[in-house]
């Protein structure tokens, strides 16, 4: 599935490798779990991260549940289906 966010610091970034695995950080934050993909909806299973706290980082990839693809963008959704953020496809 690849790279979504371009990892900057301080940044988002969501990697979604072939086996399943996900791994990136909040920009704070590193995330780890697993995912699936069905059609154009990602859903995100065991994800946790470490828990630093990090001043002047929003913070709100660590709240993802599942997202949608549109292009190269992911629209990661919460827990309660609310769009929390978009992550456009890394550059290779």
């Amino acid at each position: 599935m690849g790279t979504w966010g371009e990892g900057a610091e301080n940044q988002p970034q969501l990697v979604l490798s072939e086996d399943g695995s996900l791994g990136g950080t909040d920009g704070c934050n590193r995330l780890f779990g697993s995912w699936e993909q069905h059609g154009d909806v990602v859903s995100f299973e065991e994800v946790g991260s470490t828990m630093m706290a990090c001043p002047d980082v929003q913070t709100w990839l660590a709240g993802l549940d599942s997202a949608r693809v549109y292009g190269d963008t992911l629209h990661v959704v919460n827990a309660s289906g609310i769009e929390i953020g978009t992550l456009v496809r890394a550059s290779e």
